[in-house]
């Protein structure tokens, strides 16, 4: 981990810590949950040689601030601090701005709020916020597998993802990964080391606090920007087609919310693809991505 630099940026005080390489266009990568930074280390050494590549721990996560208020959790805070983050290290510029899950939604929520700012989102593996909280309102089946939303918030669950410095999260979370060559002990290890943080599950759980509401608690101003705002920002989802998280049938409706977008599908990956085919997001990543 020697070519990434560890550094701290403060908005409004709570420091969000980030790791950094490269030289050239800005690039900031937006992990999901339960993660942090270090899911995009492959994506970071593909693209080191030509761009700055940035990845964010959002607050509450890793080495990150764990503020007990939501505010710093909720969307136009999470955007701002984004945006705060990329003026601090490139100016004015606009840049490219890469999520996974939670990170993909709230890319895509910075791409329909500030079109201005940026040159090109992706997406991997994750629906706008907008949209999702739309399937959350009306798709059983999203209701479905998005449970786990609103049951790890308390009681036995909750309890479950805590105890013993998250080591029961880190071995289900992690044990898909553990049958790639390219997944070593020493990925394993970094990665349960960012769960058992202190404060850190509850602080990854607190985004959903934040944003997402009882399924019949959703009403129009649960939105944001809007409930129909979309980006004309060149767009690429990558699309783990195995995943179990999301119903891929939000593909379909996904160019109401993206009007310049481009879908990548990868037969037999799951919910993490720049963990499980590294390579393969990597080439999609630098044919999008062009200067």
């Amino acid at each position: 981990m020697s070519k990434f630099k560890s550094n701290v940026f403060t908005h409004e005080g709570v420091n969000l810590h980030y790791v950094e390489a490269g030289q050239g266009p800005l690039v900031i990568f937006y992990h999901g949950f339960p993660s942090f930074w270090y899911s995009f280390h492959h994506q970071m050494t593909a693209l080191l040689d030509r761009f700055h590549v940035v990845a964010l721990d959002g607050p509450g996560i890793n080495l990150s601030d764990k503020p007990r208020d939501l505010g710093p959790y909720q969307l136009p805070n999470l955007v701002a601090q984004i945006n705060g983050l990329a003026s601090h290290l490139a100016g004015h510029e606009r840049f490219r701005l890469v999520g996974h899950d939670w990170g993909g939604a709230l890319s895509w929520a910075f791409a329909q709020a500030h079109p201005d700012r940026l040159h090109q989102v992706v997406s991997i593996n994750a629906p706008p916020a907008n949209q999702l909280l739309h399937l959350l309102a009306t798709d059983s089946e999203q209701r479905q597998r998005s449970r786990y939303m609103w049951s790890m918030r308390a009681g036995k669950t909750h309890q479950w993802m805590i105890e013993d410095g998250a080591r029961n999260l880190w071995q289900q979370a992690y044990a898909k990964f553990r049958q790639f060559k390219h997944y070593t002990d020493e990925d394993d290890e970094i990665f349960r080391q960012g769960l058992a943080q202190p404060g850190a599950i509850d602080g990854g759980i607190n985004w959903y606090r934040a944003n997402i509401p009882q399924a019949e608690a959703i009403r129009s101003d649960s939105y944001w920007p809007s409930k129909t705002a979309k980006t004309s920002v060149p767009a690429m989802l990558i699309w783990g087609e195995a995943d179990d998280t999301f119903v891929p049938s939000f593909i379909d409706d996904l160019p109401a919310y993206a009007t310049d977008l481009s879908i990548r599908r990868l037969e037999g990956v799951g919910h993490t693809p720049m963990l499980e085919r590294p390579d393969q997001v990597n080439a999609l990543l630098l044919e999008f991505l062009k200067v």
